[in-house]
């Protein structure tokens, strides 16, 4: 649906935009919106979507309204609420714990300069969404979306359903409503997988396109802060926003372009006539008879008469070998690089109450700490930091440095594009080895809503306990688009014009159970 269309008395429709026309028309207040959000977070609290909201949220809607009324409006963020993930940096009262007891009262020295920005553009910080414990950085076993501090946040579409992801939290909120959109961040599919299982949009940013230093990281090289929405154009407005050089993040300092782009710019219509578009078969193994398949072939379609140019087996070169490494070996770069980059951000912390310093001090502290709920639930991961060659200095390391930058490469995404001459690959769903390779390489994704299961599906549920449900009808899939470094822009236009000719969400089911208040409640 086109923003200028949406229902303003339904916080399901509002978007970033007409949420902005609403504050500086002079329709509802940051006050009334925060409100009216902050009761939909406690309506909704058997989702455990939310970790904590923010005690000086209304404080802050009531000075930027006051603001609004005697100079104007910053910009389209203006009194907008907002929720971030728990791994990222606030400078306010609210903890930065990434769900953990470990780091729970530990003070960063500087809050996380996307938040920084955001604030500046006149967002209010409604509060911390719940994810998996450490970014999902701590066991083999455990479901997704689960933390000590949050418990387990629930899919939104079907009850007692699995939200895929760490910023499952961030995901959830967004397609409840519990904020006007969220910020959440992905090492891989961290982003993307929950976007999809919550029918919202997930954008994650190219590396170096935001800045993630205020992020407790897994690895810098690769952890990028993007964005959890309920339409691309609000994606757009969120990287317009958050992207730009940080003193402190050297990766953001190769940014390309001399001055910002507006990324809203890309949004302008459903006409893709030039673009190319490559179609990976190896990268993905689905059943061509799978509701998802059945949807990406129709997709194709209507991209292609939108004016696209589809290359079709447009595969990597280097799938079936990547195929063959394990899970612990395409893990070894991410646990080499969680082990240095954790103790360089728990040195940099203002206050550490349970002086926690290393990997190993993680490690015993979960063990012996009751409510990190081990051995119940395992630390395969954590342990995986302390196995030979793991460390940035070995060979190891560097050897396998090398092979992602091959399998993403030449191997992979980059040799497609080039090979094929596309710019943009598009994959149905967010899991499959295209996005486990984007991350690798810092490419940027968006995940689109594609269709639901159908009323006929069986249900399924997942290995882990407590045996959420993966797929049951209703739920959502996406497609899912991506390109090399800085074109991110390019996806937005693509993602755009297939959201304008399928309204999918629109048209899909509503999340089982949606909290009743709405701004009139509150105004």
């Amino acid at each position: 649906m086109e923003p200028a269309t949406a229902d303003l008395s339904l916080l399901l429709q509002l978007t970033i935009e007409t949420a902005s026309n609403g504050l500086q028309s002079g329709l509802f207040t940051s006050v009334d919106l925060a409100k009216a959000y902050l009761a939909r977070i406690e309506e909704a609290s058997n989702f455990n979507a939310v970790l904590q909201t923010n005690p000086d949220a209304l404080t802050v809607a009531k000075k930027l309204d006051d603001e609004l009324a005697s100079s104007g409006p910053r910009g389209p963020f203006h009194g907008i609420p907002l929720l971030v993930k728990d791994n990222i940096a606030t400078n306010d009262r609210l903890d930065v714990s990434a769900g953990s007891y470990a780091l729970l009262g530990a003070k960063p020295a500087k809050e996380s300069p996307v938040v920084s920005r955001l604030r500046q553009a006149g967002a209010v910080i409604l509060g911390k969404t719940n994810l998996s414990e450490w970014a999902n950085f701590r066991g083999l076993n455990i479901s997704s979306g689960w933390s000590p501090r949050g418990g387990q946040t629930l899919g939104a579409y079907h009850p007692e359903s699995q939200p895929e992801g760490s910023s499952s939290g961030s995901a959830v909120a967004a397609a409840l409503a519990l904020c006007t959109a969220a910020i959440g961040t992905e090492t891989w599919g961290s982003i993307l997988g929950p976007a999809e299982k919550n029918g919202v949009v997930g954008l994650k940013p190219s590396r170096g396109l935001v800045g993630n230093d205020g992020t407790i990281p897994i690895s810098s090289r690769q952890a990028v802060i993007g964005t959890l929405t309920r339409t691309v154009k609000d994606a757009a407005y969120m990287l317009t926003s958050v992207a730009g050089r940080s003193d402190v993040d050297e990766r953001t300092w190769d940014i390309p372009f001399e001055k910002m782009p507006d990324f809203t710019q890309f949004c302008k219509g459903a006409e893709l006539a030039g673009i190319s578009i490559g179609v990976p078969r190896n990268a993905f193994d689905l059943d061509a008879a799978s509701p998802i398949m059945k949807s990406f072939e129709r997709a194709l379609k209507t991209l292609e008469a939108a004016g696209e140019t589809i290359v079709d087996n447009a595969n990597f070169s280097g799938a079936d070998e990547f195929r063959k490494l394990n899970q612990q070996v395409k893990g070894i770069v991410r646990c080499s690089e969680f082990k240095r980059d954790i103790v360089q951000y728990l040195e940099s912390l203002e206050t550490n109450p349970n002086n926690i310093l290393t990997a190993e001090d993680i490690i015993e502290f979960t063990k012996s700490f009751p409510g990190e709920e081990f051995p119940e639930r395992d630390i395969g991961k954590f342990l995986w930091t302390q196995a030979e060659g793991i460390d940035v200095n070995s060979d190891t390391y560097k050897h396998m440095v090398e092979q992602e930058k091959f399998f993403g490469g030449e191997g992979g995404i980059l040799g497609a594009l080039e090979r094929y001459k596309v710019d943009v690959l598009v994959v149905p769903s967010s899991f499959n080895i295209a996005t486990d390779l984007a991350a690798k390489m810092g490419y940027p994704e968006l995940s689109v809503p594609l269709g639901f299961y159908p009323e006929d599906t069986p249900v399924k549920k997942d290995g882990s306990k407590p045996h959420l449900v993966t797929v049951a009808p209703g739920i959502p899939y996406s497609l899912t688009l991506l390109t090399k470094s800085f074109g991110d822009g390019l996806l937005l236009q693509v993602g755009y014009a297939f959201e304008q000719l399928t309204n999918v969400r629109e048209k899909g089911p509503e999340p089982f159970k949606t909290p009743k208040t709405e701004l009139k409640d509150s105004t």
